[in-house]
């Protein structure tokens, strides 16, 4: 069995990391495709995860415009498809990698596994282009990795079989696990920003980047967590995206506030060690709702809906949109005691053996994989 994974960014390094660790482990052949969506984002985690790049595209980042970037990297894709016998080809999430390498799975007549598949916030522009994304590789997908119960009802709404669909967690969990065993005890962050960081400060983390909130959403926000710095009991820490119009935002209301640490972009280890150091979380990323339940941590969410509304209906999110009081108000009833309010409370995304089910799945599901060889034998003779 040969399977292909192929990934860009540092969530999908992230979440695919142990679905290659899991298949290394039962001896099959993976072949890793990378097209490098992020670089400087992704630093250091392919070494940290012990991952082997079979198939390196890097540099489509610097294509404009997100059509041409998806377009080249599914014709190179599809290149790597074509000179090789694949038995699946498994991609994460709903980016525009993920979006090429489904397609080109689909139009070449290899299976497509989808992990986390099935999130959805029922609005096409929210968040954008990603709820476009996932939809699209949920046509492609023969088998579709679930991360909750709630993301298996949204697929078979959509029609597609029960029997293509399986629970299993989120392997973020699983990613979680793995690192925070690294950075356990006597850790030196890399970061200098984060190894000076006193131990008497209500540390918040927040993370900003969605592309539909740069503008006056994001600066809304930015001026909440500026007056929050000025209650002097919080330190609010903020890795900084890459987009120039975040950076200049965020610059702009913060450079230079007391109480505010502006880093740039962290290893993946340094933000494990900042989550298990933080009070909560204020974000509108999507990843850091899964990651902050591991830890215990509340999340305020700056979006007006999630595609995973779990972390809400367990109690470790609040949707405040872009609200300065909602944000205000929940950040100081969050820090107001002398000690971390963490929340006691099974994590809706799992155990961390999602990676586990995944490759069983993919290595042992032989009826599965007889159906789909059917259907590709009919595609091939149409």
């Amino acid at each position: 069995m040969r399977i292909l994974l192929a990934f860009g960014t540092r969530p999908e390094i992230i979440k695919l990391a142990p679905v290659y660790r899991a298949l290394r482990g039962r001896q099959i052949d993976v072949d890793v495709l990378w097209t490098g969506q992020h670089t400087d984002l992704a630093a250091g985690l392919i070494d940290f995860f012990g991952i082997d790049i079979a198939f390196n595209h890097s540099g489509i980042v610097a294509e404009a415009g997100l059509a041409a970037k998806v377009g080249i990297m599914t014709k190179r894709i599809e290149s790597v498809i074509r000179a090789s016998h694949y038995d699946w080809i498994v991609v994460q999430g709903d980016t525009g990698t993920a979006l090429a390498a489904a397609q080109s799975g689909f139009l070449n007549a290899v299976p497509v596994a989808h992990v986390e598949a099935g999130l959805r916030t029922g609005d096409m522009h929210s968040p954008w282009p990603e709820e476009f994304n996932r939809r699209v590789i949920s046509l492609c997908t023969a088998l579709h990795f679930a991360p909750t119960p709630g993301a298996r009802a949204n697929l078979l709404a959509e029609d597609i079989r029960a029997e293509a669909v399986r629970v299993v967690g989120n392997t973020v969990v699983d990613a979680l696990q793995f690192a925070r065993a690294k950075v356990a005890k006597g850790y030196t962050p890399i970061n200098p920003a984060l190894a000076s960081l006193p131990d008497n400060r209500k540390i918040v983390l927040a993370t900003l980047h969605r592309r539909e909130n740069i503008g006056d959403h994001m600066d809304e926000v930015l001026r909440a967590l500026r007056d929050l710095a000025h209650d002097g009991d919080k330190l609010i820490v903020l890795p900084v995206h890459l987009n120039p119009e975040v950076r200049a935002s965020v610059l702009a209301l913060l450079g230079d506030t007391a109480n505010v640490v502006l880093t740039g972009p962290l290893q993946y280890p340094d933000f494990v060690h900042l989550l298990t150091r933080a009070w909560l979380v204020v974000s509108d990323s999507g990843g850091i709702q899964e990651e902050a339940p591991a830890f215990g941590l509340p999340v305020l969410i700056t979006r007006d809906t999630t595609e995973r509304p779990e972390v809400v209906e367990a109690g470790f999110g609040q949707l405040v949109g872009w609200n300065y009081d909602a944000i205000v108000s929940g950040v100081r009833a969050l820090t107001a005691g002398d000690a971390p309010q963490r929340i006691d409370a099974p994590n809706p995304f799992g155990d961390g053996n999602s990676a586990g089910k995944i490759a069983a799945a993919l290595t042992d599901n032989r009826a599965a994989q007889s159906t789909i060889r059917a259907a590709q034998v009919e595609l091939r003779a149409s």
